[in-house]
């Protein structure tokens, strides 16, 4: 019946579209909006650590250190340097949570980099928590490298201290087989020989051990970057969330779906209106 109507769903089809997307604007515009910032760093294993002595970065190595980046320690510490309790008037346990659900860590892919990423509420927010994560964990691996490399080189002092301790006792030695070696018997020559041998073999060690000792100090007083901030979290122009854009065009969608539901009433009061027409 509703024939001489059927114009009505074309001219409604825009109608719907312009419906849908001021309710798509309307409810962008209402919707909590949330900002991204991010740091990318780069993260040099000590060459300790490593069989060859330069860098390797693996899966799981890689996959300890985002853990730690995120680590309960290392978000208090976030917290605390940032007075996050106050400033969001929440308790310190319900910042940890909400640090732990907005902090997010990655491996580029292809390359030894980790990114940092957080979302929040307030641009400002999210910037400065990004920096103070990239910050905490800089300052965690750097504490971490000095403690390990003050223990190696103690390792190292006692280490030349014992080889020391061995030299001068095998130089005694030596001395006392020079005496015997005067004697020119067969025997005493030998041993002499052999002592002579065994001291210069272990002096030679203590040299080597002297001269690590030496590059250890050194290493430890230059003090490498062991975490390298290439990208440094700045505030955000826009919110990444709501999307403004898919919104707007799932508004505009939805609107032209419905259109022909908006056509139907108006028919049908324009077959009401005009029945001789039907």
């Amino acid at each position: 019946m509703f024939k001489r109507y059927w114009w009505m769903l074309l001219a409604m089809a825009p109608v719907g579209i312009l419906v849908g997307f001021l309710l798509a604007s309307v409810a962008t515009y209402v919707m909590p909006k949330e900002y991204e910032s991010f740091a990318t760093i780069e993260i040099r294993p000590h060459r300790s650590t490593t069989s060859s002595g330069s860098p390797i970065m693996t899966p799981v190595y890689i996959g300890t250190e985002l853990n730690k980046i995120t680590s309960r320690n290392s978000l208090m510490n976030v917290s605390e340097k940032l007075d996050l309790a106050n400033k969001w008037d929440m308790d310190q346990e319900t910042v940890l949570r909400i640090l732990k659900t907005i902090v997010k860590t990655e491996n580029i892919r292809g390359t030894d980099l980790i990114a940092i990423t957080v979302r929040y509420n307030t641009r400002e927010d999210a910037r400065d928590i990004t920096a103070e994560v990239a910050r905490a964990y800089k300052e965690y691996r750097s504490d971490l490298e000095s403690k390990t490399l003050d223990l190696g080189i103690l390792e190292l002092k006692k280490t030349v201290r014992e080889q020391e301790d061995k030299v001068e006792e095998m130089r005694n030695s030596v001395m006392n087989r020079s005496l015997l070696h005067s004697s020119n018997t067969p025997d005493s020559e030998k041993e002499y020989l052999d002592t002579k041998g065994d001291f210069e073999t272990d002096q030679a060690l203590l040299e080597q051990m002297k001269l690590r000792l030496v590059a250890a100090e050194i290493e430890r007083d230059i003090e490498p970057d062991y975490i390298v901030i290439h990208d440094d979290p700045v505030i955000a122009d826009s919110p990444v969330s709501p999307n403004v854009t898919l919104n707007l065009v799932l508004g505009a969608v939805g609107g032209l779906l419905i259109s022909p539901f908006l056509a139907l009433p108006l028919m049908w009061w324009l077959q009401r209106r005009n029945p001789a027409q039907g």
